[in-house]
């Protein structure tokens, strides 16, 4: 199941100079999707907004872009940076969802 249309929907909140949030995200998608996908998807998309998928609103590197060596130094650094910090990215998730886990544990004691 693809949730491209969630970041797509938190995409367009953030052009409109907005915060992301559950129920901003609800109320743009262009189709259904449950609560736990938009919430799983929204947590991924708040700790690296820029690697999702391109839309169509999205603007393409032109060929003089590409051929700049001097910006091909930075996109290659760029995506070198990216691959190093994704590991800690997952576990920043997954810390975030232990410790969700733990105050819930303690309020229901």
């Amino acid at each position: 199941m693809s949730l491209q249309h969630i970041v797509d929907a938190a995409n367009r909140v953030a052009q409109e100079g907005k915060q992301p949030s559950v129920a901003l995200i609800k109320s743009r998608l262009t189709q259904p999707a449950n609560l736990r996908d938009i919430i799983e998807t929204l947590k991924t998309w708040k700790f690296d907004p820029m690697a999702s998928i391109p839309t169509a609103n999205t603007p393409v590197a032109t060929t003089t872009e590409t051929t700049d060596p001097m910006s091909a130094l930075i996109a290659k650094e760029i995506a070198a940076v990216r691959e190093e910090f994704a590991p800690l990215r997952q576990e920043v998730i997954e810390l975030r969802a232990e410790i969700a886990a733990l105050k819930k544990a303690l309020l229901t004691q």
